[in-house]
């Protein structure tokens, strides 16, 4: 097993790429704490997990003191973290105008300033809350760890809302930045871009939207969570062991780079 004797927190782990990622982690032998701000599902996945030890922390990554709590308690359990997977993340809140973006075709200017800020929140200063902590544990530990943070195919197109392709695109400067720092501690840092997956973010399109974005994708399909979660495993573990600074992108071919 690829991961066995590591541990890893999974952020945003109570459903869609997050629980398939943990599963995933989960099956090649690592030891997962997971987070979630609904602390219910995120229990529920740390059952549901094949093996030993795992644990649930209910938390909001844009707090900083939930943040800082949830690396308290994987310290307090493991005394160290391995691997991070910063998948928490929004693509709407309510005033982003996405209503009126549906009927016009228009989205900034029916957008609400706390709709942005409150994405940019979540999807920007919650990475770099988790890899902060994240980095301090690890070098207190010397450990040869890997941060993957979840950006997405609208960080690399015109894809996506104002705030959710803002968001994604810093993501993408925070890892580069991060990498170049902490490369020399052997802390790698990447990113990966998911195109268009059949997660509870696309269920909740149209079925008509659904389906061309299918049609779009060279391979004519949405993506699976498992095709993420894949993709996270090699960054996790010691096959990626020279790759840092970098972002993979399972997308279908839907933006190709």
């Amino acid at each position: 097993m690829r991961m066995q004797g590591l541990v890893a927190v999974v952020t945003g782990a109570g459903s869609g790429l997050g629980r398939a990622i943990a599963e995933a982690y989960a099956r090649e032998g690592a030891t997962l704490v997971v987070s979630d701000i609904r602390g219910e599902t995120a229990r529920e996945t740390a059952k549901a997990l094949p093996g030993d030890g795992h644990a649930a922390v209910e938390g909001d990554v844009a707090d900083e003191a939930s943040v800082q709590g949830l690396f308290a308690e994987a310290d307090r359990l493991h005394g160290r973290v391995d691997v991070v997977v910063n998948n928490a993340g929004v693509d709407r809140w309510p005033g982003d105008g996405f209503e009126q973006l549906m009927k016009t075709g228009r989205q900034l200017v029916h957008m609400e300033a706390e709709a942005f800020a409150r994405v940019m929140a979540i999807n920007v200063n919650g990475v770099f809350l988790c890899s902060r902590e994240a980095a301090r544990l690890m070098e207190r530990e010397k450990t040869r760890g890997s941060i993957i943070n979840m950006s997405s195919i609208a960080g690399l197109s015109n894809q996506g809302g104002p705030h959710y392709a803002a968001s994604k695109s810093a993501v993408l400067g925070l890892t580069r930045a991060c990498a170049r720092e902490l490369g020399p501690q052997g802390i790698r840092v990447n990113a990966i871009c998911p195109g268009a997956i059949d997660t509870p973010m696309t269920q909740g399109l149209s079925e008509g939207i659904r389906k061309g974005l299918a049609q779009a994708t060279p391979l004519q399909r949405l993506g699976e969570p498992e095709d993420v979660a894949a993709t996270a495993v090699f960054l996790g573990c010691e096959e990626s062991s020279f790759i840092t600074g970098q972002w993979i992108s399972p997308n279908g071919g839907l933006v190709m780079c």
